[in-house]
């Protein structure tokens, strides 16, 4: 064989064996430690009790109403994902319990040899002094090397035994510190196990909940369809608004960069065609433009605009919960939250508009360069236009609503742009 090929073929089994081992580790690789799985839970188990607060005020209305299945829907996915998480663990323990068997294993092994060796030590020993008295033996020397290097072995043999003891006494501790930790991980396994039959049955009882729930809306079609008409209608009169003061922003831009401007008459008229066809980017100043990439650079995360809450629709085209065959197409998320809870502004800015639409009661829009924020369904509002905010900053509190529903209509737009809040949003 060539040195050539011999290279080759060496090469190409280092590159196998590594592709091998990457492979093999993959799965490790993408496990979850303990401390992620019992964020998860921690975070689930949180997003659960703020669920039964919420639902513990929507049940004060006697009748079955979306808000109601709304925070079901979001209660009985966080119970999923903490029935997950919680699998999850009871997997990880068991890897960790194969671990420590694999090393009591070895230690039983490793002392069952140990034992042996000590037992064929003692065995010689013992004929050894059957045969010869150990003092007459050093005593018979023929000189005194001779002497001394027998006292020597007599000795080394007896440090090598009291050695191998203590190294089966040392071994048969580390054997039940092995022992011991495996049954506390047994114990932790079992607990597990235990907690996720509970949170299994507790699943059940809200799947049972959430089908009376829409077993007794299903029955209310005509009604349901004239509220979502009734939605339809506010949520494009919110639009209205928020593109007018989009648009009323623009030409503020437009004005103030045609001042500065040496030809005023031709900025203006090529700026205001531009905003026509939706194409223009205002002007900012250098603060708004710090402001805008400060919010850009923030995306995924913004603080919610509520403390407590949980998404009960979704940004963008949507199956209704109830109605089949029927979509709706929202502006932005609806967050459902505590009555009277605080709504916070998500970051720095300008208040730009506070009105009222009839269906979506007071609505606050800020301005965070060419970013905006909007907070719609509002009970009061505590800011005013041209306030500046800054990010957390109590605005308002939340409406609540005949059926004791209490949601925040929330949207995020660039320039006439409407994007997803769950994009921008921490998660929770």
């Amino acid at each position: 064989m060539f040195p050539s090929d011999l290279r080759i073929k060496t090469i190409n089994k280092i590159l196998f064996t590594t592709l091998f081992v990457c492979l093999c580790g993959l799965p490790y690789a993408q496990k979850k430690s303990r401390a992620v799985l019992e964020k998860e839970k921690a975070d689930n188990q949180r997003r659960i009790e703020e669920a039964n607060k919420i639902l513990a005020q929507t049940k004060q209305k006697k009748q079955s109403t979306l808000g109601q299945l709304a925070v079901l829907n979001s209660k009985i996915q966080s119970r999923k994902k903490l029935i997950s998480s919680i699998q999850e663990e009871i997997s990880l323990l068991q890897t960790e319990i194969s671990d420590i068997e694999t090393n009591i294993n070895t230690k039983e092994k490793e002392i069952h040899q140990l034992k042996e060796e000590y037992k064929k030590m003692l065995f010689v020993a013992y004929k050894h002094n059957r045969r010869i008295n150990k003092l007459i033996y050093i005593f018979s020397s023929e000189s005194i090397m001779q002497m001394a290097m027998r006292i020597k072995y007599f000795q080394h043999y007896s440090k090598a035994r009291q050695q191998k003891l203590l190294a089966i006494q040392n071994h048969i501790k580390d054997l039940d510190r092995e022992k011991n930790k495996r049954q506390k991980k047994l114990d932790e396994k079992n607990k597990l196990i235990g907690i996720k039959a509970a949170e299994t049955e507790q699943l059940k009882t809200e799947h049972k909940e959430q089908e009376i729930v829409l077993k007794a809306l299903s029955k209310k079609e005509a009604q349901l369809r004239k509220e979502l008409n009734e939605r339809k209608k506010a949520i494009k009169k919110l639009e209205n608004l928020i593109t007018t003061m989009i648009a009323a922003e623009r030409e503020k831009a437009l004005r103030s960069a045609g001042k500065k401007s040496m030809n005023k008459s031709s900025d203006t008229d090529n700026a205001t065609a531009s905003v026509k066809e939706n194409n223009y980017t205002p002007m900012l100043t250098p603060e708004a433009k710090n402001l805008s990439a400060s919010f850009s650079e923030n995306e995924g995360k913004l603080p919610w605009p509520v403390v407590y809450g949980s998404i009960a629709q979704h940004f963008g085209k949507q199956p209704h919960p109830v109605l089949k065959g029927v979509y709706i197409d929202n502006l932005g998320i609806d967050i459902q939250t505590k009555k009277d809870e605080d709504v916070r502004a998500v970051f720095q800015g300008n208040v730009v508009t506070v009105a009222e639409v009839p269906g979506m009661n007071k609505v606050v829009m800020i301005q965070h360069g060419e970013y905006f924020t909007v907070y719609a369904k509002l009970k009061n509002v505590i800011v005013s236009t041209g306030d500046v905010v800054t990010a957390k900053q109590k605005i308002g509190t939340v409406y609540t609503d005949k059926d004791e529903q209490s949601q925040l209509q929330f949207q995020i737009w660039k320039n006439n742009s409407r994007l997803n809040p769950e994009n921008w949003l921490y998660c929770k």
